[in-house]
């Protein structure tokens, strides 16, 4: 049984961020540890997020994180924000990702499935669908292309539980990711939440009614988000 820590403050958040250490001091401007979490967060931005989420939305029976890099966010983020159950979709090619054997040990939830692939295959797809339905929250920070990201909100919103939220990472400083984000303003299937923005941005949408994929969906990245 797993329990999470109570809601610190932003400040506070914003601390044990920088103590948990990025991924890189010069990029991110807070240091790198070798036995911390190498988190790829602005420490305001993630804060806000993390504090968001804990104090304001249910907690989650099942969530899934797709491009977990170390896994230092997925980590985080559940210190605080109760998720029963996770899962985690990525390719393990991140230079950080030799991180993840190590921080996974710790992870506040338990860990039912690992796919290391790429997202937009055919097989994580065939993985994910049997938990359709079930799905409570998705963390999408894998494929940054504009085609990409629309792939992995087509495979989301088929899997989500109705009312299910989803997080999508660098919606502010990557330009394809606001272009999707744009678009997804406009979007009769998620409702827009809220915005964490102070450098790369995390945008925050709540889905409606689950959406099934079609094929030119999820080879293209083209339709209707």
């Amino acid at each position: 049984m797993y329990t999470v820590a109570p809601v610190p403050t932003i400040p506070e958040l914003i601390e044990r961020i920088v103590d948990a250490g990025s991924g890189s001091t010069a990029f991110f401007e807070y240091e790198l540890k070798e036995d911390g979490l190498f988190l790829q967060q602005n420490p305001a931005e993630f804060a806000e997020f993390v504090h968001y989420m804990a104090s304001s939305v249910p907690p989650s029976n099942l969530t899934l994180d797709i491009g977990i890099a170390s896994g230092g966010q997925t980590k985080f983020l559940r210190d605080y924000y109760a998720c029963q159950k996770t899962i985690v979709v990525d390719l393990g090619q991140h230079p950080d990702a030799y991180n993840w054997p190590r921080i996974r040990k710790s992870l506040n939830s338990d860990l039912i499935l690992e796919i290391f692939d790429d997202s937009h295959a055919p097989a994580v797809r065939d993985s994910l669908l049997p938990f359709r339905g079930e799905i409570d929250f998705a963390y999408v920070d894998g494929d940054h292309s504009y085609v990409g990201l629309r792939q992995d909100i087509f495979l989301v919103r088929e899997i989500l539980k109705p009312g299910a939220f989803m997080a999508l990472h660098d919606t502010l400083a990557v330009e394809d990711c606001k272009r999707v984000y744009d678009e997804l303003k406009a979007s009769t299937t998620f409702d827009h939440v809220m915005d964490f923005n102070h450098r790369f941005g995390i945008s925050l949408w709540q889905l409606r009614e689950p959406v099934a994929s079609t094929q030119e969906n999820r080879t293209s990245g083209l339709g209707d988000l």
